[in-house]
């Protein structure tokens, strides 16, 4: 009793005097403790260092990923989960369940179940929830024995990984090593156990219900659906020759690619996320919902005011006006400092309806003397050698969320500059401050995905340069109602 009365005297005299403290969170966590960190821009690389992980992992495997697709990708970040449970590695997999990109379905997960898998799901809201569908969780983590993690933009789906024929994203992760990653698992902890959460239902089998006529005229049809997801799902664990080629493949050249970034120390590191849990209800409170719940958004805008020197450089896949938009470029009049933009053209982009409403509002900003916009191609950056010419082919896009700070600040994470990270997605970053040589790492790199760039100014904006005639019809088809449900991008 009287150690509460002497912690409630201290909290009147910090109130009465005008004092304040911080109190410590997980969800905003900065260390002046060296961490070891390693930039990895090549998505064969970035597939290597998760199997690798996975492989050395003793304890637990904490997996968290805004789409997590059973294609070749998804395949051997399974196979290699089941091997680690064999061992007795905890594993356990958080996949958000949006109507639009979900595909780990419950015949997935029973079969992930019988290999020592556990898996949950985020915020199961259906489409026509139109109110609660909007609060994804589009956070990317995978953490290994709670002491070494790996995070940035990357989802597990053939495309972030350079083995797509099709379409491909230019992305970028970080690995991280030190005090921060308690934090990030103790957020992972905290999303896994949310109120938002589902655990799996088990799919029952159908069966006959006899009718007057004798026969239920449903149950072939439900029967041929069962048996043909439950044996997708139970193939996605048996031997493939495809997965044992693509394992070859990481051993080779995604450790070499891996290993063109040196593991470099960092100084002093923040990790941020927004929290889980956020609603509807809860938003109509704007200055409320935001202290409580969109915290990274907070962190970027602090590290932007503290930070940012001569020039500030911003690799996103959309970039549209919103109050961090507006904010840089408030802190960039006052410092008289420069901005490059990185972003996605509409011939290299899958989001057909962002590029409507960034193309309309580009030339607002390049009113700005020091603000100039790159765009996108849409074809290889060839910043390396790709392992398979019809994947060197495909078209390429920006899906990196990144910002250069300084010449020795940077930040990697999920958020993406616009209304849907800023508002609805639950999103987390990891920031570094202090060391040169990893902000070169990443700095280099934009400069070479720039190289293969259009350069936009008043005069030049043709951002639709080398589309098809297809994209450019649903680009304009989609103009208005774009720019209608802007706030919902």
């Amino acid at each position: 009793m009287r150690k509460i009365t002497l912690l409630s005297s201290l909290f009147v005299l910090c109130l009465l005097f005008g004092f304040s403290f911080e109190i410590d969170t997980p969800y905003a966590k900065t260390s002046k403790k060296e961490h070891q960190m390693r930039v990895i821009n090549s998505g064969i690389a970035s597939l290597h260092a998760r199997v690798d992980m996975i492989r050395r992992a003793k304890k637990s495997i904490d997996l968290e990923s805004f789409i997590f697709n059973p294609d070749l990708a998804g395949k051997v970040i399974l196979k290699e989960l089941a091997e680690a449970a064999k061992r007795g590695v905890k594993v356990r997999v958080l996949v958000d369940k949006s109507p639009t990109a979900f595909k780990m379905n419950e015949y997935i997960a029973e079969v992930m179940k019988e290999h020592n898998l556990e898996i949950r799901y985020y915020n199961p809201a259906p489409i026509y929830k139109l109110s609660s569908v909007q609060f994804r969780n589009h956070r990317k983590l995978m953490v290994m024995d709670g002491e070494e993690a790996i995070t940035g933009g990357r989802n597990v789906a053939d495309e972030y990984y350079d083995l797509s024929k099709d379409f491909n994203f230019l992305d970028r992760d970080i690995t991280v090593e030190g005090e921060v990653v308690k934090s990030m698992n103790q957020t992972f902890d905290n999303f896994w156990d949310s109120k938002l959460v589902e655990i799996p239902k088990k799919v029952e089998e159908p069966y006959r219900q006899p009718d007057v006529y004798g026969e239920d005229p449903h149950y072939r049809g439900k029967k041929y659906y069962y048996d043909k997801h439950k044996k997708f799902a139970k193939s996605l664990f048996e031997p493939d020759e495809e997965v044992e080629k693509i394992l070859k493949v990481l051993d080779k050249e995604g450790k070499e690619s891996f290993l063109e970034n040196e593991k470099r120390t960092c100084p002093e590191v923040t990790f941020a996320s927004d929290r889980e849990g956020a609603s509807f209800t809860e938003s109509l409170n704007p200055e409320k919902y935001k202290a409580k719940y969109r915290l990274l958004q907070k962190e970027i805008l602090n590290w932007m005011e503290h930070k940012i020197k001569d020039e500030v450089v911003i690799d996103t896949p959309y970039f549209l006006n919103n109050s961090v938009t507006d904010k840089l470029f408030n802190y960039l009049e006052q410092k008289k400092a420069n901005v490059k933009l990185f972003t996605n053209s509409l011939a290299s982009t899958d989001a057909i309806h962002v590029s409507t409403v960034f193309n309309d509002s580009v030339t607002s900003f390049n009113a700005h003397d020091n603000f100039d916009a790159f765009v996108y191609k849409g074809r290889y950056s060839g910043e390396r050698e790709v392992h398979d010419e019809e994947v060197k082919n495909a078209t390429w896009g920006t899906h990196s969320k990144s910002i250069v700070f300084s010449d020795e600040a940077f930040m990697i994470g999920s958020f993406n500059i616009d209304n849907r990270s800023s508002y609805y997605n639950t999103e987390l970053a990891v920031f570094c401050s202090g060391s040169p040589e990893l902000t070169k790492d990443v700095k280099s790199n934009i400069q070479k995905r720039m190289e293969n760039s259009f350069k936009l100014d008043s005069d030049d904006c043709d951002v639709n340069a080398d589309v098809g005639f297809f994209k450019q019809a649903m680009y304009y088809l989609l103009k208005i109602p774009s720019h209608l449900f802007e706030h919902l991008l």
